[in-house]
């Protein structure tokens, strides 16, 4: 039977028509911010400006970096597929948007918005304002002075830990190859873990206590969790459709934790001043505009659990690499442990007086910010201040921390890993609004004293007693898989016994 070519010439030109359709519609997606007068770098049909993400070439906080570097304008417009994004270059615009103009960019676009994932979305991270106000005034205290002082005492007690950690590791005393981050990540935990959720544990234990083992789940980087990730960032509405949830299947072990936290707590009577206190005061309250489900209150614990424990250690890891790839510089700091503590015992006072050991601390949050890029959302229309662009309702803006962090503009040699860029004599020159590793304006993370404190611990508390150097076997790469600041393989650095006081 010869078939109908009229048919094959139908199909085809239906076909054609639909493809050209699609194409048309894409090209005139790619042009949102050419028709707002917005710059754009080239742009890849299908993927936008994401086609490295897509080939795992690059991570997202790298491609923003990217795109930072295309040009020297105060933004950037940019497409993830078609959707746009735009990111913020000046100070200047990065000012006004996420400070002086913060009525109009007050909450968060990167959050997890599935309905069913209150964890996720009920966060004093990711939950909107009014209700975000509410509950950062409510756990500022929290964070006082007073309270870090006796929040340093148990820092205190758990980095005896960290110290055994070490001497465990080491080969009879000899040098010795450790993965720092393992030992830093399990530090930080049963920091975090008493002040997120007011339990102790200790997660150097063999083997691993299952606390620890559960709270790595939101740092697992499978393919499922990096796709989460990436959801949360540039596409929130996915969640719905994937059902990714904050704590996914571990979600029931931390609420039985939260729960019996809670009960103990309100039992005893006893105030510590942290989150549980917090909680059980917003549950007694019964505030009318502002109610609150469990989930919700155990929501504010897991954040809090979640941020602390990998920005530290990752703080605390990378230290320690620049450290050892540079001798003259770890000799400099474990100089100043010597002459401000010696011998004695580590204590608050002290930790105001290590000028130095801030300014490692600092100058890591610089080269390797644990969170790369910050976000806002608009919920009105805004006119960017002295030019003729108007941002429509919902449009999202990141500032990228890394652009920002090594532009040659606002830091001399920015690759080059420098603490004196933060000494006395020469913070005074750096413009306002580039170095922002804890955000800027007032959603900046309400932990960052607490995440300094416990790095700066950590810290004198390895370099106290040893010196580390490069071991050659091993590389220290960041995970381009990640949208968080990530070693991929951990560090691995040379350990060897050389306390400052003999």
């Amino acid at each position: 039977m010869i078939p109908d070519m009229s048919n094959f010439c139908i199909y085809g030109a239906v076909l054609t028509s639909l493809i050209t359709t699609f194409y048309l519609y894409i090209k005139y997606k790619h042009k949102y911010w050419s028709r707002k007068g917005v710059y754009t770098p080239p742009v890849h049909w299908l993927f936008g400006h994401f086609k490295n993400c897509i080939m795992q070439r690059t991570s997202s906080p790298q491609m923003l970096a990217d795109m930072y570097n295309s040009c020297n304008e105060s933004v950037v417009g940019i497409y993830i597929f078609q959707k746009p994004f735009l990111i913020v270059r000046s100070p200047e615009v990065l000012k006004h948007i996420f400070i002086k103009d913060f009525n109009f960019f007050p909450n968060h676009y990167f959050a997890s918005k599935r309905k069913n994932d209150v964890l996720g979305s009920s966060n004093l991270f990711s939950i909107d304002n009014p209700k975000w106000k509410y509950l950062r005034n409510k756990m500022s205290p929290i964070f006082t002075t007073g309270k870090q002082k006796h929040l340093f005492n148990q820092i205190l007690k758990i980095s005896e830990n960290f110290k055994q950690y070490i001497v465990d590791h080491l080969d009879n005393g000899k040098q010795s190859t450790i993965n720092i981050k393992d030992g830093a990540s399990k530090f930080t935990t049963d920091v975090i873990s008493s002040l997120s959720f007011g339990i102790s544990t200790n997660s150097f234990e063999k083997p691993e206590p299952e606390f620890f083992v559960r709270s790595r789940t939101p740092f697992i980087l499978s393919f499922r969790g990096a796709i989460q990730l990436f959801a949360n960032f540039f596409f929130p509405k996915l969640n719905d459709i994937f059902g990714f949830t904050f704590f996914g299947k571990e979600t029931e072990y931390f609420r039985k934790i939260f729960s019996l936290s809670m009960k103990n707590r309100e039992e005893s009577g006893y105030k510590r001043g942290d989150v549980i206190d917090v909680m059980l005061d917003i549950k007694k309250e019964k505030n009318p505009d502002f109610e609150f489900e469990d989930d919700e209150l155990l929501a504010q614990s897991a954040i809090i659990l979640v941020a602390g424990l990998e920005t530290s250690s990752v703080t605390i890891s990378f230290a320690l690499y620049e450290l050892a790839m540079q001798p003259s510089l770890q000799a400099k700091i474990r100089e100043e442990i010597k002459k401000k503590i010696g011998d004695d015992k580590l204590n608050y006072e002290h930790i105001s007086e290590m000028k130095y050991v801030n300014q490692v601390v600092s100058e890591t949050l610089r080269l390797y910010p644990p969170v790369p890029l910050i976000d806002r959302i608009s919920v009105e229309d805004y006119k960017i201040p002295e030019t003729d662009i108007v941002l429509d309702k919902e449009t999202a803006v990141f500032a990228s921390v890394i652009g920002l962090h090594t532009d040659p503009k606002y830091f001399t040699n920015p690759f080059k890993y420098d603490p004196d860029r933060f000494s006395d004599e020469r913070i005074s020159d750096m413009t306002p609004g580039t170095y922002i590793p804890f955000g800027i304006g007032p959603r900046t993370c309400i932990g960052m004293r607490t995440g300094i404190l416990m790095s700066m611990v950590g810290l004198i508390t390895i370099l106290r007693e040893y010196e580390v150097s490069i071991n050659s076997n091993y590389k220290c790469e960041v995970n381009k898989r990640s949208i968080f600041t990530a070693p991929l393989n951990g560090v691995n650095l040379y350990f060897k016994r050389s306390p400052i006081v003999h």
